[in-house]
C-alpha cells in the first residue's frame, strides 16, 4: 500500500505526459537497468549519485515526499528513474532545453535529385549537451547546478540511443527534413489513428510508469541470453559520438528502411491525429524494429551505469 500511495503522490506532483525520446517510462527503464547493473557491479556509484541528486531543485519540492513512501530498498531505484525522466517533466520551465534532446544527422537516400539539399546537424545538440553536463558534474562547485546536470546526463544517454533522435530524412517529400520522424505520419494498423513515426519509436517498449513494471522490464531485458554483457559487443565503444552513429545507422536502415519508407507527410496539420489517412506500417516493420529498440535500450542502461561511474563513481 505504501508503494501505491507513493506512486499516486508522484503522479500528482509531476506535469502531464509529454512524449519524447524515449517516452518517460522509457527513460525510467534505462535508468532502472543502470541501477541494477551498478547494484551488482559498483554499488558505491549509487551512493555517489544519490549525494549529487540530493541537491536537485526538485528533490525537496517534488521528489522527496514520494520517495519517503517507497520501501527503503527501492528508494535509490526510484530516484534514478525520477532523475532520468526529469528533463521531460521540466518542459515549460526555465530548465527546459529542447535542442539538447537530439542531433539531426542528415540522411538523403540514393536517387534523390540534386535540388534536395541536406542540412548539417546544428549545435547545441545531444552530443554537446552530454559534454557540457559532464563537465558541470565533474567541475562545478555549485551543488544545485551539478545535480541538474546529473539528471540531464541520465536523460541524454537515453536520448542518444533512440534512432530517430539522431537521424533526419531529406527527400522530395521532406525537402526541409522530417525532424526525426516528427513530420512523418503513420498508422500502426489500418484502423488506428495516425501518429508520428517518431512517437511510434518513442512508445515502442513501454507506457507504464509503475515502479514494479519498469523494474521487471529491466530485469527481463538483462536476463535475456542475447543481451548478456559478453554479447553486447558495442559496449566496447565509450565515445558518445559513436553511440550517436550507431543510432543513426539504425535510423537509416530500420526506421526509414534505407529511404524506402516515407510514410505520409504531416504537412500543415498541427498533429498527425488530424489527418484522415496515413500510411500503414509495412508488413514486418514492428517485428524488425522492436528488437532494435530493445537492444538500444539495454545498451543505454549499461552505458549509463558506466558513464555515471566514470563521472562520479569510485
Amino acid at each position: 500500500m505504501k508503494l501505491i500511495a507513493a506512486l499516486v503522490l508522484l503522479t500528482l506532483a509531476l506535469p502531464p505526459f509529454i512524449a519524447s525520446a524515449w517516452n518517460k517510462p522509457g527513460h525510467m527503464l534505462s535508468a532502472a537497468i543502470a541501477y541494477q547493473v551498478l547494484r551488482q557491479e559498483n554499488p558505491g556509484t549509487i551512493a555517489d549519485v544519490r549525494v549529487v541528486l540530493a541537491s536537485h531543485p526538485w528533490f525537496t519540492t517534488q521528489w522527496k515526499k514520494g520517495l519517503t513512501g517507497v520501501p527503503a530498498a527501492d528508494r535509490d531505484l526510484m530516484l534514478f528513474m525520477l532523475a532520468a525522466r526529469w528533463p521531460d517533466d521540466a518542459r515549460g520551465t526555465p530548465f527546459h532545453r529542447g535542442n539538447w534532446h537530439y542531433i539531426n544527422l542528415p540522411f538523403k537516400p540514393s536517387g534523390e535529385p540534386a535540388n534536395v539539399q541536406e542540412d548539417p546537424a546544428s549545435a547545441p545538440n545531444v552530443l554537446t549537451a552530454l559534454a557540457d553536463n559532464e563537465s558541470t558534474v565533474r567541475n562545478d562547485p555549485n551543488a544545485d547546478r551539478r545535480a541538474v546536470a546529473m539528471a540531464w546526463l541520465f536523460h541524454l544517454v537515453g536520448d542518444v540511443h533512440q534512432p530517430l533522435h539522431t537521424t533526419q530524412l531529406f527527400t522530395l517529400e521532406y525537402p526541409d527534413g522530417d525532424r526525426g520522424g516528427n513530420e512523418i505520419c503513420i498508422r500502426v494498423k489500418p484502423k488506428n489513428r495516425p501518429i508520428a513515426l517518431h512517437k511510434f519509436w518513442d512508445d515502442m517498449l513501454t507506457g507504464s510508469e509503475k515502479l514494479t513494471v519498469v523494474r521487471n522490464l529491466a530485469t527481463g531485458l538483462r536476463n535475456r541470453p542475447d543481451f548478456a554483457k559478453s554479447k553486447l559487443t558495442e559496449l566496447g565503444n565509450t565515445d558518445v559520438e559513436i553511440w550517436a552513429k550507431e543510432s543513426f545507422t539504425q535510423g537509416v536502415t530500420i526506421a526509414y528502411r534505407n529511404g524506402t519508407f516515407r510514410g505520409t507527410q504531416k504537412g500543415h496539420a498541427s498533429d498527425c491525429a488530424d489527418l484522415q489517412i496515413a500510411t500503414v506500417l509495412p508488413s514486418g516493420y514492428i517485428t524488425t524494429a522492436k528488437p532494435v529498440a530493445e537492444r538500444r535500450m539495454i545498451l543505454a542502461g549499461y552505458r549509463l551505469a558506466d558513464f555515471l561511474t566514470r563521472v562520479v563513481g569510485n
